[in-house]
């Protein structure tokens, strides 16, 4: 498993940034690409690879106490959302082993929508967010 995984954004897909050694997870920008799986998968599959180390190796879950997760998306489209919620399942099952997530959700100001989608993910997965209005 690779210590870190970068996703350079484009005009249709979010830049994505995972390391490990800060314990940081980045998403930022507008998602809908054309193919969402295969866009989503390199994340998503890191991720998996990062739970089943924890689960698999003790000293993993001691050397790990805790994961910082930042959402600054734009926008996202429902496939997108079907996504970032798998995304956030695999993160509440490495939470269920000891491992604290903390999420920031950062949505403009004035997108209630954006910090109402923050809500219902939230709830989805029962992992509380911190929200950041950014004015406009």
């Amino acid at each position: 498993m690779n210590e870190t995984l970068f996703i350079e954004s484009t005009e249709f897909t979010p830049e994505i940034i995972f390391n490990l050694s800060q314990r940081k997870l980045l998403f930022k920008g507008v998602s809908r690409p054309e193919d969402v799986i295969k866009f989503y998968q390199p994340a998503i599959q890191w991720l998996k690879d990062l739970e089943q180390k924890i689960r698999t190796q003790a000293d993993m879950r001691y050397s790990i106490p805790s994961l910082h997760v930042e959402f600054r998306m734009s926008y996202f489209n429902s496939a997108s959302s079907k996504m970032l919620l798998e995304i956030l399942q695999i993160l509440r099952q490495i939470r269920e082993m000891g491992v604290e997530i903390l999420i920031d959700w950062y949505y403009d100001a004035n997108d209630e929508a954006m910090y109402e989608d923050g809500m219902d993910l939230s709830d989805a997965v029962d992992i509380p967010f911190t929200y950041h209005p950014i004015p406009s």
